[in-house]
């Protein structure tokens, strides 16, 4: 659902929006705290302004992963998902109401709505093809290439990926245990694919490499 460099917090934030951005409550959550439950009472829209926040679903032990929010993006507790903080953050809160009546008189922020939906849609149908058809290694290797697609550097070595988790909050983000992703993480270092960097940083030494590994 990121929508990088042009967002609406970006446009709420400019001088001429100022009027429109007091109509929003801004809140400060710890991280894990679970920020909205499914099928609440109250409607919001809410801005992420700093941190991160996970939108996940989750059937008895279950959990699955369907967006990170980052700075700037936009999401309604008007779904089943629960959003939870997965750092510290503030987020920018406002009634659906309130918040449609804006749209109403400021039509042109629909097409940043528009853009956070064709995300999400994207990210749900990956979802549904990991879980239904590819296996965890498969799960672990599509994650990582999409995420050196999203934030990668290119540098001497390869690819450098500020992930922003550590390994079980990526565990839980893919829907498998640490302990498998910790194994599949290690044998991609031990190829020569992969190298650890720190706990939430990790260096793509041979993406095409990894991209094979990805097709068989």
């Amino acid at each position: 659902m990121r929508i990088a460099h042009d967002s609406l917090l970006d446009a709420l934030q400019a001088e001429e929006a100022k009027g429109i951005l007091h109509l929003f409550v801004e809140k400060r959550y710890q991280k894990k705290e679970i920020i909205f439950l499914p099928k609440q009472a109250d409607n919001y829209v809410f801005i992420v302004k700093e941190g991160r926040v996970r939108i996940y679903l989750a059937f008895a032990d279950k959990e699955f992963t369907i967006s990170i929010l980052e700075v700037g993006d936009v999401y309604s507790t008007h779904t089943r998902a629960f959003a939870q903080a997965l750092e510290d953050c503030t987020l920018l809160i406002c009634r659906t109401e309130i918040f449609s009546r804006i749209l109403v008189d400021h039509p042109t922020y629909t097409r940043y709505l528009v853009n956070a939906l064709g995300d999400l849609l994207k990210n749900c149908f990956t979802i549904i093809i990991n879980l239904a058809f590819m296996e965890a290694k498969n799960r672990l290797i599509t994650y990582l290439l999409a995420e050196a697609e999203d934030k990668g550097v290119f540098c001497d070595e390869g690819i450098r990926v500020e992930m922003g988790h550590d390994l079980s909050q990526m565990a839980t983000i893919i829907g498998c245990s640490r302990q498998t992703v910790s194994t599949l993480v290690n044998e991609l270092c031990r190829m020569g694919i992969l190298e650890r960097l720190d706990r939430k940083t990790i260096l793509i030494k041979d993406r095409e490499a990894l991209q094979k590994l990805d097709q068989q």
